[in-house]
């Protein structure tokens, strides 16, 4: 996810914001192609003016423009011919400004973690959030509370691949090797979960345990089928 958007000049003033965002980011019916794409260009104008507030020491202004902003996008990618991937690079920007104006002025941790339980879970379309962009302002109080929703949310339907996402991304962030095993390994049916886990637990710093992982998996499948990648990632990984 690129980290900035780049430098705009200051058109609107500040507390004129939420305004322009409101009249920018909404969008009523459905948008085709290449609606989508012009949607894109004419909000990204607006998104790099607050994308400018962050870098010049004004995150507090642009902080909450910026959440509003993406929760708009979000409802506008339900009804969206998104196949340029124009709005999607387009969210993808916001929520890392977004994340860069908290870190720079963090808001309440707790409800930083609502609202990215929010973005995740409850706009009717799946949203992965980098928990590691967002971390430095959600403290240990937010990540505490955004750890037991993302778990309990988990726990209440393993089938959810935007809670699975979620806890796994988090347990990447918090180097938790208990948790990846859990969550990526799971009922360790196949040779490719074996092989995923050891390289995400290569990926945290944790290479005793991805090599022991990795040759369990072999144990179980001595086949090593295509996918998997046993083999070859034993044979890169130093004892």
């Amino acid at each position: 996810m690129p980290t900035s958007l780049r430098r705009a000049p200051q058109a609107h003033p500040e507390d004129s914001l939420p305004g322009v965002v409101t009249r920018t980011f909404t969008t009523t019916g459905d948008l085709d192609y290449w609606g989508s794409v012009r949607h894109a260009e004419n909000a990204a104008h607006v998104a790099e003016e607050l994308a400018t507030l962050v870098r010049t020491g004004r995150p507090a202004v642009a902080r909450e423009p910026l959440a509003h902003a993406v929760e708009l996008l979000l409802s506008t990618l339900d009804h969206a011919d998104d196949a340029s991937g124009a709005l999607d690079n387009l969210l993808n920007r916001l929520l890392a400004t977004h994340a860069e104006a908290c870190r720079q002025s963090a808001p309440n941790p707790v409800e930083l973690a609502d609202w990215l339980v929010t973005v995740q879970f409850d706009t009717g379309r799946w949203c992965p959030v980098d928990i590691w962009a967002y971390g430095p302002a959600l403290g240990p109080g937010g990540l505490n509370h955004y750890r037991a929703v993302v778990r309990r949310r988990w726990a209440a339907d393993p089938g959810d691949l935007s809670a699975r996402d979620a806890v796994e991304r988090l347990a990447r962030w918090e180097r938790d090797t208990p948790t990846l095993i859990e969550v990526i390994g799971g009922d360790l049916k196949h040779a490719a979960q074996y092989g995923r886990l050891a390289r995400a637990l290569a990926d945290i710093g944790d290479p005793t345990a991805a090599r022991s992982w990795a040759e369990r998996g072999l144990a179980a499948h001595p086949d090593d089928p295509p996918g998997a990648g046993l083999r070859d990632f034993l044979s890169r990984t130093p004892r």
